[in-house]
């Protein structure tokens, strides 16, 4: 059985921030472009697929605490920048299914009442394509070391693969996480570098980098550095419209 309740595991992030605590729901909205193209002698519509976008709610209670939600979700007003949100449905544990978006904030509402919670509402929309990927690592690490490979299959030229990579909390000098391929899990294939999936941080942080080039199967997540303790999270995939026609 497939289906999941939205249990304690699941999470929302927004950059490096962890905002499960804080919001109640989550979701997002794929709309399809599907031109019409009926013409004179056609019995019935007939419709060609173009392109996609995607729109991201979340709804929650206001926290004002320094560097807390309220503080957080304020400074991406009219920022310009491109932000990462990532929604974790059920699970948040390696292997877990994710979803990342690059966003830009679209509206914050605040409402408040006699009797009730005061609430910090916010959208986004989506300014490059949506990944449906899986949670490559999501652990407290106190060292180096290799975390477990996941199979997400392979991908040719020109498709564009996508990581995300967020330290959440951090203890220590600098730590730097970096993507390796396999064709087997390592079995006869070693694991090897994917050139440009390597990020290094001295903080807490979020870093997007993506690669072009074709890679094989199985992909893990390496961890090096300089450090104490830090929560790292790290979540990747295609993004969806790039896989060139066959």
């Amino acid at each position: 059985m497939g289906k999941v309740p939205l249990s304690p595991d699941s999470r929302i992030y927004v950059d490096e921030f962890d905002f499960s605590g804080v919001l109640n729901s989550m979701g997002f909205d794929i709309s399809q472009e599907t031109p019409v193209v009926t013409c004179i002698s056609d019995a019935g519509p007939r419709r060609v697929v173009g392109n996609y976008d995607a729109k991201q709610s979340h709804l929650g209670f206001f926290e004002g605490t320094e560097d807390g939600f309220d503080q957080q979700i304020h400074a991406l007003l009219a920022d310009g920048n491109d932000h990462y949100i990532t929604q974790c449905f059920g699970a948040s544990a390696e292997a877990s299914v994710a979803y990342d978006f690059v966003a830009r904030l679209s509206a914050l509402p605040r409402s408040a009442s006699e009797g009730g919670a005061i609430l910090l509402n916010f959208d986004s929309e989506s300014s490059e394509g949506v990944v449906r990927g899986l949670v490559l690592g999501n652990k407290t690490t106190t060292g180096a070391e290799d975390l477990d490979g996941q199979n997400q299959g392979a991908t040719t030229a020109n498709t564009i693969y996508a990581v995300i990579f967020r330290v959440v909390t951090f203890d220590g000098t600098d730590i730097t996480l970096h993507i390796e391929e396999s064709s087997d899990d390592g079995g006869g294939d070693a694991y090897a570098d994917i050139a440009g999936l390597t990020a290094t941080f001295t903080d807490i942080g979020v870093e997007r980098h993506t690669t072009v080039a074709a890679t094989e199967a199985w992909k893990r997540v390496v961890i090096a550095g300089d450090f104490t303790t830090a929560l790292i999270l790290v979540t990747a995939g295609t993004v969806q419209g790039t896989v060139p026609p066959v």
